[in-house]
């Protein structure tokens, strides 16, 4: 596009003085005209940075005058201080930036317009286009060594671990210290690369002159001229950021005049010359010359512009463009130079396309950039190319950045990109409100780390900012994680960028009546030959066109024990599966207003198992509500921990205040047995943790527990429950949920009610003492207990009895035993409270035994049989123990109020007798009258006594369930551990042990030798002075800071890990969130009725197309938990929604019936005869060795120490 240009004035005008120079690295000499004098520059003037070369500077004298005060001193500082400054400011890095040599320059005076448009593309008119200003342009060539960035201690050793294989010498042999300290002084390889640029020069003088009169500011006050001199100097070597100096044909330096008079300028001097612009030259795109003006077009990141530049003369126009396209040919091998040099020892595609998900994970220690702390937020560039910024954290130096505050960003690059840009720049900034944010300091992430890694955490230096002048170096550390994007990743982040909302919780089932459809709806009526007959709720059966919309009472009954249809599939564990079907309700109370016309409860029961929650449908207006087989009411979920609960809540349907509590119960897990169909029906309770509570109500449902692997599911028992929550975007839910689990009373609340049930909980500890009387009883009075029947006849033993007698008398006579009969008897009274409650008479009150568990861990599945119970099973037999319970603490407590009572009574008598005798010692002073009785704090003194007493309640509850068995893994384990301690400690040599320890502490520390240590040793410790108690002191904090910090800083990690977690889970699943018990922690245990009953399972036998289709999960709904794995992005911790294996026709072919494929197929699992033999064999062997191996071994140690004493 031609352009109307304004030519140069042609009187007055100096020639462009252009010079170009070979590639040179070493120091260069300028020379000055001879027709000017020269002058050493100052020392503060000599002090270049590493990117420019060092040159020796010489500056022409000033010949004309100045017409306003103080310019000749400010020329004078201005070419003191010329040429001290370098080429390649711009790209200069504070303390760690790139080394950089010039090679080659030229440069042309020219002048520029304003651009022909505006950055976003808008044209300007040239009639606002025709003012010029005087301007130099330079077409440099640079050698740019890349700063090596400094690798932090806990990445320097991983590393080096990297490392040591590949430093050690081929033939195996260590190296020698002459030749790792030749190593270590060996001068580290640096690869360097060429990089061209275009750059516009300015003139300082705005600057120079605003230095200058700071200066006489500074004198006029008092300031010394030299010290004034000196930060003007200072001042000016500051504005100017490049050199007057340019490089001529013969490899010297020239200067260039800078108070030569221009004609465009009316004869303006200029003070020097300062880079404004730097273009690299892939940026640059020369449109067209048209006489003495170039057209360019500068493409920079989002910046396009088009700059006219006006040459002096045709010529330089020409030599300009000439040379500007010759260096574009060079930039292919140049790009690849510097990639190579980038990519070091690495051989990458540079095509290679990355996906890299980047991570800010945290800072600490950060600078403080307000009074006291910061609002920290890190801007992530490459480049000049923002790619991120997180939100501020307000008041904080050890902020952690979430999903919420933008923690997370993709990076769509190649290869190529990321390491020609030299990885990424995160600055780390302080938000101000007013005013602009402060940079605190700057983190270098190298791209060969970037490419690399695998989200393992880095921890980087924050290094000192751009412009930074303290003394020294910033603090803080930046924590990043970084790797390669999954497509779980990217669909991730592509919602989190559509929406910054928090997921949506699956939708459950609602229902659509309301009171006044429930008063005109018709639920019950009466056929002609009195059958009632009920209306189905909440439908009629959808797969069938016939669907029966009337039921009579058994016809409902039948259906609703019929299969389920449908079922949901959640949960997060691999243990096993539990199969849940709600059936039905009975005699729940009505909570809704107006019953009387047909308003009644809206039913529902909620499930809550470890991290995942669901809801049956809601039958209406119905209080013995029944689920029939089509509806919402069959569930499977994945178990993760043996001891997990499963809660199960009845509520009344509100659509606009919240869902109200009838009643809720949990479910022990670990006392079902596998292979075993139980129908369950409960009381249910608005609490299991407060007393005073009553029944509103039954719940039947249908359990069944699925286990393939139940070694793997008492293994799991080693490791503590970890925290589980489950999340939901509604607050009608989480109280949903916190009901479910908690009860309808909010122990966490300061309540009378509460305060008085922790109370009454703490005096039934004392029924304790019952159990301990029995077993004294029976233990030394040798009452039979086990029950032994021969011929018909039975016999009670005394087996408690005969073992405590001998282990007794074999103890007697060898007192060293006693470590080993302590976790002897720890074991065999847990053994014993199993043994008792095996034996009782309610079947719903016995838990899994220790030879069941002990099968399970040995074989891999237990051979007991599963259970067999039919309705009212041992009603009788239970009902009488219950009794005689209940009997036996009445009359407890019918004795202690007597006793109490007789007390009060002699207390009485005794103050009576008092009275009569009178008080010796009178008061004769004055009374001073009664006060008005202050106001109690009754709740600020209770809430506390409250809060520690459910402390320590939790605590008993689960020392009780241990011993009780209700948590039976643990107490296998504890039993299991202190059999093996027991046996242990039976090869001890305890006697032993204890004399000569006892020999070496008295010979060693009462011996007369005790007083040379005093004269050699002890006498001759001086007291410490206090610099050394100083030092000291120092030195042991520094030690403890040592020992500490590790611990530190992987406490810091959980809190961080722990924060990401709970805002990904926002995030994902919504804002409430609850805690869910895994361990029991109710007051109250929840037991079956006598009604409920339990039969053994077996699916029947299936085709292999029927198998393959259960396997493949039909007629199941996926709901994944909310256990989540994984940093940066985690994902739900889940099992294959399918069962089907790989490379096999079914999972299970015993399933299979006779006739179906493969239904012979062997399950690879040995037959219990097998396992049961190799497991007699190891401990045949273990016996023999010990029985023979012991003896030698002791008689040996005997003979030892006969020898030495």
């Amino acid at each position: 596009m031609a352009a109307t240009t304004t030519p140069p004035p042609k009187n007055g005008v100096k020639k462009p003085m252009a010079a170009t120079t070979a590639a040179s690295d070493t120091k260069t000499t300028a020379a000055a005209p001879k027709s000017k004098t020269a002058e050493a520059p100052p020392k503060s003037a000599q002090s270049s940075t590493s990117s420019t070369p060092s040159v020796k500077k010489t500056t022409p004298a000033v010949k004309t005058p100045s017409k306003k005060p103080g310019l000749s001193s400010i020329k004078s500082a201005a070419n003191a201080v010329t040429g001290a400054i370098g080429f390649n400011q711009g790209r200069k890095a504070v303390n760690e930036g790139p080394t950089t040599t010039l090679l080659s320059a030229k440069v042309w005076d020219i002048y520029t317009l304003p651009p022909n448009n505006t950055i976003k593309g808008k044209v300007v008119p040239r009639v606002i286009n025709r003012y010029a200003h005087r301007r130099k342009i330079s077409l440099e060539v640079h050698r740019v060594t890349p700063a090596v960035v400094p690798i932090e201690e806990d990445d320097k050793k991983e590393d080096d671990k990297k490392d040591d294989k590949a430093k050690k010498p081929e033939d195996g042999k260590a190296k020698t210290d002459e030749e790792k300290k030749a190593d270590e002084e060996k001068p580290e390889k640096q690869h360097s690369y060429e990089e061209c640029v275009v750059r516009v020069l300015v003139p300082v003088n705005k600057e120079v002159e605003k230095a200058a009169q700071k200066s006489g500011q500074a004198i006029r006050k008092g300031a010394k001229p030299d010290q004034a001199k000196q930060e003007l100097q200072d001042a000016s070597a500051r504005a100017t950021s490049h050199s007057n100096l340019v490089l001529n044909d013969d490899e010297s330096t020239v200067a260039v005049d800078p108070d030569g008079a221009l004609a465009d300028t009316g004869g303006k001097q200029f003070l020097g010359w300062k880079a404004k612009y730097r273009v690299p030259i892939p940026s640059i795109i020369v449109k067209h010359q048209q006489k003495t003006s170039v057209f360019v077009l500068i493409e920079a990141g989002k910046i396009k512009q088009e700059r006219e530049l006006l040459f002096d003369s045709y010529n330089d126009a020409r030599d300009f463009v000439q040379c500007l396209e010759s260096e574009r040919k060079l930039e292919e091998k140049r790009t690849d130079d510097r990639l190579q040099n980038a990519l070091g020892d690495l051989e990458l595609n540079k095509n290679e396309k990355l996906n890299l998900l980047v991570e800010i994970v945290s800072g600490w220690n950060l600078p403080i950039g307000d009074l006291t702390t910061s609002d920290p937020y890190v801007v992530c560039k490459m480049g000049r190319k923002e790619l991120h910024k997180t939100k501020h954290i307000p008041s904080t130096l050890d902020p952690v950045w979430t999903i919420k505050t933008g923690s997370l960003f993709l990076m769509n690059i190649t290869v190529k990109e990321l390491f020609m840009n030299e990885g990424i720049t995160c600055f780390v900034k302080d938000y101000d409100a007013l005013g602009k944010n402060e940079t605190l300091g700057v983190v270098a992430i190298p791209p060969k780390r970037m490419y690399t890694a695998n989200g393992e955490r880095m921890n980087f230096k924050v290094r000192n900012p751009p412009g930074y002048r303290g003394k020294e170096d910033v603090p803080g550390y930046i924590a990043v994680r970084v790797r390669r994007a999954t497509e779980h990743d990217l669909q991730f982040m592509a919602g989190y960028a559509s929406s910054a909302k928090a997921a949506q919780a699956p939708e459950h089932p609602k229902t659509k009546n309301n009171a006044i459809k429930s008063m005109v709806t018709r639920y019950q009526k009466t056929e002609k030959d009195g059958t009632k007959k009920y209306k189905v709720r909440p439908s009629p059966d959808p797969a069938h066109t016939d669907s029966i919309e009337w039921m009579s009472d058994e016809e409902v009954q039948r259906e609703t024990m019929k299969e389920s249809r449908h079922w949901i599939d959640a949960g997060s564990g691999s243990l096993g599966q539990l199969h849940v079907e709600i059936l039905g309700c009975d005699d729940l109370p009505n909570l809704d207003v107006g019953g009387f016309t047909g308003n009644k409860t809206d039913t529902f029961v909620s499930l809550v198992f470890e991290d995942c929650y669901v809801r049956t449908d809601t039958i209406d207006d119905c209080l013995s509500p029944r689920w029939l087989p089509w509806t919402q009411r069959a569930f499977i979920f994945q178990i993760y921990h043996p001891s997990s609960q499963l809660f199960l809540g009845v509520f009344d349907f509100d659509t606009v205040d919240d869902h109200d509590l009838i009643g809720r119960i949990s479910l022990d897990v670990a006392s079902l047995r596998r292979n075993t169909e139980y129908v369950l029906t409960y009381n249910i309770y608005p609490s299991a943790r407060v007393s005073g509570r009553k029944a509103q109500g039954t719940l039947t449902l249908r359990v069944r527990l699925e286990m393939d692997d139940q070694r793997k599911v008492v293994l799991a028992a080693l490791e503590p429950p970890p925290p589980i929550y489950v999340n939901t975007s509604k607050r009608k839910d989480f109280r949903v949920i916190r009901s479910t689990c908690l009860g309808a009373t909010d122990v966490d609340l300061y309540s009378m009610k509460t305060l008085t049930s922790y109370i009454d909980e703490l005096k039934e500890y004392q029924y304790v003492m019952f159990f301990i009387q029995d077993a004294v009883i029976t233990l030394l009075l040798w009452r039979g207990h086990f029950e032994l029947k021969v011929s018909g006849k039975t016999y009670m033993l005394p087996i408690h009895s005969l073992t405590a007698f001998l282990f007794a008398i074999y103890l007697v006579e060898r007192p060293q035993l006693m470590p080993s009969f302590f976790f002897a008897s720890i074991a065999w009274m847990l053994l014993a409270v199993i043994g008792w409650k095996s034996n009782t008479k309610n079947v719903w009150a016995q838990c899994k035994t220790y030879r069941e568990m002990a099968e399970a861990v040995a074989l891999g599945n237990s051979t007991t049989p599963p259970h067999n119970f039919g309705p009212f099973h041992q009603y009788d037999a239970a009902k009488t123990e219950m009794e005689a319970w209940f009997k036996r603490i009445k009359a407890s407590e019918k004795a202690a109020e007597e006793a109490a009572l007789e007390a009060q009574l002699a207390e009485q008598e005794r103050l009576k007798e008092l009275e009569e005798i009178g008080d010796e010692n009178t008061d004769i002073s004055t009374s001073t009258g009664g006060a008005l009785a202050a106001i109690d704090p009754i709740r600020a003194a209770l809430f506390p006594v409250q809060q520690i007493l459910g402390a320590v309640l939790l605590k008993l509850r689960f020392v009780k369930n241990i011993v009780t068995w209700e948590e039976c893994y643990f107490s296998f384990w504890i039993v299991s551990a202190c059999v093996v301690l027991s046996v242990a400690c039976l090869f001890v040599p305890w006697f032993f042990l204890i004399r000569w320890t006892s020999r070496i502490v008295v010979w060693v520390v009462f011996g007369p030798w005790m007083k040379l240590a005093d004269v050699y040793y002890v006498s001759k410790i001086k007291p410490e002075t206090a610099a050394e108690k100083k030092a000291r002191k120092a030195k042991e904090k520094q030690m403890r800071k040592l020992a500490t910090s590790e611990a530190a800083a992987r406490a810091r990690e959980k809190r961080e890990d722990a924060a990401k977690l709970k805002q990904m889970k926002k995030y994902m699943y919504g804002k409430f969130a609850t805690k869910i018990p895994v361990l029991k922690e109710d007051r109250y245990v929840d037991r079956p009725l006598a009604q409920s009953t339990a039969t053994p399972y077996k699916l029947k036998a299936m085709s292999l197309a029927e198998l393959a289709m259960r396997e493949a999960g039909y007629n199941r709904t996926r709901l994944p938990g909310q256990n989540l794995v994984g940093h940066m992005i985690p994902v739900p911790e889940t099992e294959s929604f399918t069962a089907a294996p790989v490379g096999k026709a079914t999972k299970k072919p015993e399933q299979l019936s006779k006739e179906a494929p493969g239904s012979k197929q062997k399950s690879g699992a040995e037959s219990t005869t097998v396992v049961y033999a190799k497991i007699g064999s190891a401990v045949a062997v273990a016996g023999t060795v010990t029985w023979f191996a012991v003896p030698v071994l002791a008689g040996l140690a005997e003979q030892a120490v006969g020898v030495f004493a």
